[in-house]
């Protein structure tokens, strides 16, 4: 009797489900490559945010040097602060700390569309129409494009960071996170 038993076999993975292992660790793989080729453009985004920075605190300093008044001043500690949200950008992305990473895109918002109320109020109290002008807001088109294009590529690694951060609560239980305490807590102890 004991012979008619069978062992039980080790469980062969059936053709679909190894093809879908197969989908996503290909997923996984291109969805990391992309981020870390996002994290090299959000880093050199970030370094040339900074030398545009510099370059202005350069100019401030220059002109507060030959003549100092008060918007010199004001303009220097502006320069100043940007500098201070271009450091701690390029360091929420070197630790991977969202939170420097989001003063960045808020600033940089706030900056984005301060450029566009100052083009539609160019292009509003302009009289004439000639080809310096019309070179001019060609020039802060572009620069608005730049920009609004920098903003989406930080934002867009800075939500790769927040699914990773994600992850890494959920599947980590060593980071303080009780989910499986408060889910036990709502559906009652058993």
């Amino acid at each position: 009797m004991t012979s008619d038993k069978k062992k039980p076999s080790a469980k062969k993975k059936s053709p679909e489900k190894k093809k879908n292992n197969d989908k996503k660790s290909k997923k996984g793989s291109k969805s990391g490559a992309i981020s870390s080729s996002l994290a090299k453009i959000c880093f050199a985004i970030a370094v040339s945010d900074l030398l545009h920075a510099l370059y202005f605190t350069i100019q401030t300093m220059i002109l507060l040097i030959h003549k100092f008044s008060m918007f010199a001043m004001l303009a220097l500690l502006g320069v100043i602060f940007w500098v201070i949200i271009v450091v701690m950008l390029i360091v929420g992305l070197w630790k991977r700390m969202a939170g420097l990473v989001r003063f960045w895109l808020i600033f940089s918002l706030a900056g984005f569309i301060t450029d566009v109320l100052f083009l539609l109020w160019g292009i509003a109290t302009s009289i004439t129409v000639d080809w310096d002008r019309l070179q001019e807001f060609s020039i802060v088109f572009l620069g608005i494009f730049i920009e609004s294009t920098c903003i989406y590529l930080v934002h867009r690694y800075y939500q790769t960071m927040g699914e990773k951060h994600k992850e890494k609560r959920i599947l980590c239980p060593c980071t303080g996170n009780n989910d499986q305490k408060k889910s036990k807590k709502k559906h009652g102890k058993k």
